[in-house]
């Protein structure tokens, strides 16, 4: 399977956030360990997402708050940041 996405440039002014409509993810802490769940639209979100981060020149420290964009899933009651390192 092939898959084509466009990802935007970083332009200097604010990170982009990509996301799809209806795309849902929770986050669950448990026993040592993160779990992530999503809908099909969240996975895809997310992984928008991260190219985005990954494929531009990013000031370090970037990071985006996804729970401003995303809907959670119920009952979560952890925030998804991704950021790129310092």
């Amino acid at each position: 399977m092939k898959i084509h996405i466009d990802i935007p440039d970083y332009d200097g002014d604010g990170l982009d956030v990509i996301w799809d409509a209806g795309s849902r993810y929770a986050i669950h802490v448990d026993d040592g360990y993160v779990c992530i769940t999503a809908n099909k639209e969240g996975f895809i979100s997310l992984a928008k997402q991260m190219l985005y981060m990954a494929h531009n020149d990013l000031p370090a420290g970037s990071h985006v708050h996804l729970d401003s964009f995303f809907t959670k899933m119920d009952n979560q009651e952890y925030e998804l940041v991704i950021g790129k390192e310092l």
